[in-house]
Parts: C-alpha cells; structure tokens; sequence
C-alpha cells in the first residue's frame, strides 16, 4: 500500500513541480530570445559594416586607382596597400557572419566584382611600363568607374537583403512570443491551482510583463515603431523587453537614415546643378558686361546685369527646393537674354506661358540643364540662326514643358541611348548629359513615377524635350 505524503512532501513536490515548471521554459525562451538576438546582432552588424565597404568604395577606389595612374602615388607603394585587396578582406569578414544562401550568392557576386577590379588593377600596372600608359589607363579607368558603381549597387543589395533578414527574424520572435506566452500561461494556470496566494506575484512579476511584450511585438508587426516599453522587475523579462526596445530602435533609425539618405541625395543633386554653371557662363557674362560699357551700349549692359543678378537670385531662392512656373520660366529667360546679348542675331528664343499656369508650384530648376543643352549642344553647332522655344500647357491632372531648339539633333543611335538612359531612373550614368539625366533623376526623387521626361530627335533638324510633372497648388513640405 502506497505511503500517503505528508503535507510538507505534497508542498515539497508541489515545489518541485512548479519549480520544474517556471524553469524549464524560462531556460528554453533564454536560449531562444539570445540566438535571436545574436542572429539579429550579427545582422546590424553586417549592414553596417556593408554601409562601410560601400562608403569606401564610392570615396576610395577611384581616387586610389587615379593617384596611381597619374604618378601621384609610387606604384610600389600601392602595391603594399592595395585598396582591391582591401575591399576583399572586408567581404571575407563578412560572409563569416552570414548564415543564408542569398547573403553568400550576393556576397560572391561582390567578390567576382572585386576579380574584375584587380584584374582592370593589374593591366594599370602592366601599362605603367609602356609608353603613352596615361592613355591607355585613361580608357581602362571608364571600366573601372563602371565597375566600382556596380560593386556599390551590390553591396546596396546585399543591405536591403541584410533589412529583410532582420524583418523576418523580428516575425520570428513574434512568433516565438505567442508559443512562450501560451507555454506560461499555462504555468500560471498550474501554479494558482498549488498557491493561491502566489497568483497576484505572478501576475504582476511574470504575466502582466509577458503581454506587454505580445502587445509590442503586434503593434511592431504592424509598423508602429514607436511602440515602447518600460522594463519589468524580472531580469530575464526586463533583458527580453530592453533587447526589443533596441530592436525597434535600430529598425527606426535605419528606416530614418535610409530616407535622410535619399532627401540629402536628392538636396546634393540640385547643389552639383547649379554648380554646373560655370565660371565660364560667368566669366563670359562679366566681359560681355565690360564689352558692352567700352562700347557706351548702356541699356543692353544693363539689361544683361539685371538678367544676370536675378538668374543667380532665383538659382538660390533662399534654399526653397519649390519654385512658382512663373519664377522657373522668368530663371531661364534670364539665361537666355544673357545668352541673346552674348550671341547676338545668331541665337532667337520664344517663351509661351498661359497666365492660368504662372501659380502652381514646380521643382525649381528642371528647365535652365534643358535650354543648356539646347543651346551648347544644338544651336551652337548650326550656321543658322538659333531658335530656343519654351511652351507650357496642361491637362487635367499635370504641366507640361516643351523645350524644342532647331539645332544639330542626335544620330538614331544616340537618340536610343539616351532614351535607354532615361528608363535606368536614379540609376542613369552621369558621365555624358549630366543636365539631361540629373533633371530627370530629381524628378523621380521628388515626384516618383508621376513625373518623366521624353526625348524627341531628328539630326540636323532640332530636338524636343517634354517634361511631364503633376499639378501642385501649394508648396511642397521639404522632407
């Protein structure tokens, strides 16, 4: 007959049940929450050190290779401290944190890259030891320039790859959090039934700690990352809820420096633009000036003053990044009296506006790159009289922007090319039409796929460039 256990045995093994009970799980959600958390560590850690090698990449690679090209630094040296090999080491380091088969595709795909890299490396040294290797260089430098913005783009990649991994593990831990809830739930249930009077420490200590954390790992689910928590009493809880709370953190701030990132690309396009004026436009502008005075021309030098001083106020505008049509077209009439004052009887424009479209707000400088180029690469190359006109229409929902000249026009296979360049978006070449491509990458940037421009072409006949963005009453927010 089986021995009846005492009241201090029932409570002993009572204990040890409950003991059992608490611990276990508690061990496995410890184990489970740190791999997750060393997982996601690992992560954060391969996108930063990423957002390195990409940094290094756009601000080094050239400069190095363009040091050695040029004689400023000693082949020798170079060879000692190549950044190729640079560049491969820090991938190696990175695939050790890598655990999928897309991080380790990508990842070889960058190192093949690299391959190519040292490969265009070797030939620059090879051709260091012949005559006219400056030339030669020169050429394998336009591959290498195409190769290293490659490199960038994948590494890029393998940033967005690196988010969505971190996006899936957080899912996971959401996941995770359900069965650990239900799992002490349970022990809970257990508990209350052995010692009634642990259930309001229990409640406080373990349960209520235990749903904020499922409430958090929802709200964060459905992107409220500024969901937050205040760390409880219990360590293991406490350590969980603070790893979440850094978990949204770093998720946010990745989130505001991926958009930071684009706002500051979009703001440092539109400094390079006008810094395409250059200081020959400048130039040739003040001695025209000065001509016009020795020749007692005053009103067309002052004319030419005023278009000048009020061409280079609106390129400003106080650091709007919206302008009125109005203020847009009066920039570029400014542009082109400097340049019908310069060229006299070989260059003609005509500028077509409807009062009923002079107050909606437009991105300021998307039509001054497009007389540019009509001028500098059509008009100037025709023995005829010049012609530059600008139209603006509508329909119900966009502005339209014609710039037609009848200068040289584009071969069909350049046409194509440009057009092809166009289709690429943000990630156009800028290495020839930097005005063209530029405007149309800020466009995108600003706009998205709302706004575009089309191309028209007909050698020795003229070009036509349409430029296509919505409506807009007010002005814009600046991001």
């Amino acid at each position: 007959m089986k021995k009846a256990l005492s009241i201090k045995q029932i409570f002993s093994h009572a204990n040890k049940l409950m003991l059992a009970l608490a611990i276990v799980p508690l061990f496995i959600s410890i184990l489970l929450y740190s791999r997750q958390i060393f997982l996601y560590k690992n992560t954060v850690t391969n996108i930063q050190k990423a957002n390195e090698i990409a940094a290094k990449v756009d601000e080094e690679v050239l400069e190095d290779m363009w040091d050695v090209v040029t004689g400023q630094t000693a082949l020798n040296s170079y060879i000692g401290n190549s950044i190729v090999d640079e560049l491969r080491a820090d991938i190696h380091h990175i695939q050790e944190n890598t655990s999928t088969n897309g991080e380790r595709s990508i990842l070889e795909v960058a190192l093949r890259i690299i391959d190519s890299l040292e490969n265009y490396q070797t030939k620059i040294f090879e051709n260091l030891t012949q005559e006219n290797s400056y030339e030669k260089n020169k050429e394998i430098m336009i591959q290498v320039e195409s190769v290293t913005q490659l490199l960038s783009d994948i590494l890029q990649e393998f940033v967005r790859i690196e988010i969505n991994l971190a996006s899936q593990k957080n899912n996971e831990l959401a996941h995770s959090l359900v069965i650990l809830s239900l799992a002490e739930l349970g022990i809970v249930i257990v508990i209350l039934y052995f010692v009634q009077r642990n259930r309001k420490f229990l409640d406080e200590k373990i349960q209520q700690p235990l749903d904020n954390v499922i409430v958090m790992s929802h709200e964060l689910s459905k992107g409220h990352l500024g969901y937050r928590l205040e760390l409880p009493d219990t360590p293991e809880l406490s350590s969980l809820t603070e790893s979440l709370n850094k978990m949204a953190d770093d998720l946010t701030q990745l989130l505001e420096e991926n958009v930071l990132k684009q706002y500051h690309l979009a703001q440092s396009e539109v400094r390079v633009l006008q810094a395409q004026i250059t200081p020959h436009f400048v130039y040739n502008s003040l001695d025209a000036i000065v001509s016009l005075i020795e020749q007692k021309h005053y009103d067309e030098a002052k004319e030419m003053t005023f278009a000048l001083s009020d061409f280079f106020r609106i390129s400003l505008s106080k650091g709007k990044d919206w302008i009125t049509v109005d203020t847009e077209i009066r920039h570029i009439k400014d542009y082109l009296i400097i340049l019908k004052i310069r060229y006299g009887e070989m260059l003609s424009f005509e500028i077509n506006v409807p009062e009923q479209l002079k107050d909606y707000e437009i991105l300021k400088m998307i039509l001054q790159p497009l007389i540019e180029n009509a001028v500098y690469h059509g008009t100037k190359f025709i023995r005829r009289t010049g012609y530059i006109q600008v139209n603006v229409t509508e329909t119900e929902n966009d502005l339209i922007f014609t710039v037609s000249d009848n200068g040289i026009g584009m071969l069909p296979e350049r046409l194509q090319k440009v057009q092809e360049e166009l289709e690429k978006g943000i990630d156009s070449d800028f290495s020839t039409g930097y005005g063209l491509y530029n405007v149309n990458k800020r466009l995108l940037l600003y706009y998205g796929r709302e706004a575009g421009i089309q191309v028209e072409s007909q050698y020795r006949h003229g070009t036509v460039i349409t430029v296509t963005v919505p409506k807009r009453q007010e002005d814009p927010p600046n991001v």
